[in-house]
């Protein structure tokens, strides 16, 4: 699997969200993208107000919740001395060129979620870097420079409605009031797709937008695992049942227990070749 690291223009996807006229889901995002690739990075940089105001706080825990790495800065108000005017200035261009390269040894693929021509000349330097470079925007709104050449792979995001957009129209992360749809209950049962692996478990990502957590002890697996990681694949499903739901933290925690007898047969079989 090819090693990808997703960097993310807040500003520019706001907009463009605005544009298209959906909301897109943080949480099927980061599976469209742990399905294709082995996703070394996603880093989301969006300005912030002092002190965050409620529904960045809760989008912020959404992001944090599935793996995203948020990288802010605060808005600087600029007072035009001639005309009183204010203007709010806000831009993470350069941070974002700067992270992508240096940290351009942990990946292959550089994506990038923005329609901003001024990112033309880092893509120019990571190709010369034999980085593939990938750009997820919409054209209605995006520079002609990032779609119309044949060196740069281009998504169209208004094509991707059903793949990464909310399933409920007007719905969203941000406008939830604790930043996640609901709480499962003790029992439920669902399927998540690998978000992280840890020594101890695995982190799924989940439909509730919170926290989940497969532990070590809960695969069911009889023999020592002597390194998760070894014998976890990205694009694993598992099956689970809810165990216990922790709301003590600013991000609840959901812990869950594999509840399909074939996969965890499955993670035996591959414990067993190992050794």
């Amino acid at each position: 699997m090819q090693k990808a690291a997703l960097f993310i223009d807040g500003a520019n996807l706001f907009f463009t969200q605005r544009h298209l006229g959906w909301q897109i889901d943080f949480s099927r995002l980061m599976n469209y993208f742990t399905n294709r690739y082995h996703v070394a990075s996603v880093r989301y940089y969006v300005p912030s107000t002092d002190p965050p105001s409620e529904d960045q706080s809760a989008f912020n825990r959404v992001l944090l919740t599935h793996g995203f790495e948020i990288i802010s800065k605060p808005v600087k108000k600029i007072v035009n001395k001639e005309t009183g005017e204010v203007v709010m200035k806000g831009n993470l261009d350069i941070e974002l060129a700067v992270d992508a390269m240096l940290t351009e040894s942990i990946y292959d693929r550089f994506i990038l979620f923005s329609g901003d021509s001024d990112f033309l000349p880092l893509l120019r330097a990571l190709q010369l870097k034999g980085k593939t470079v990938s750009v997820y925007s919409t054209r209605g709104i995006s520079s002609r420079e990032l779609y119309s050449g044949p060196d740069i792979d281009f998504h169209d995001l208004a094509l991707m409605g059903k793949e990464i957009g909310q399933s409920e129209p007007g719905g969203g992360a941000a406008g939830q009031e604790h930043g996640y749809t609901r709480l499962p209950e003790a029992g439920e049962r669902f399927t998540g797709s690998v978000l992280s692996v840890k020594a101890y478990g695995i982190f799924l990502v989940n439909p509730f937008h919170v926290k989940c957590l497969l532990p070590l002890s809960f695969l069911g697996v009889t023999k020592r695992i002597a390194d998760l990681s070894s014998i976890v694949k990205m694009d694993d499903r598992f099956e689970v049942t809810v165990f216990a739901v922790d709301t003590a933290h600013d991000v609840p925690q959901i812990t869950v227990k594999l509840s399909s007898k074939i996969m965890s047969e499955e993670l035996e079989r591959r414990v067993t070749a190992l050794a």
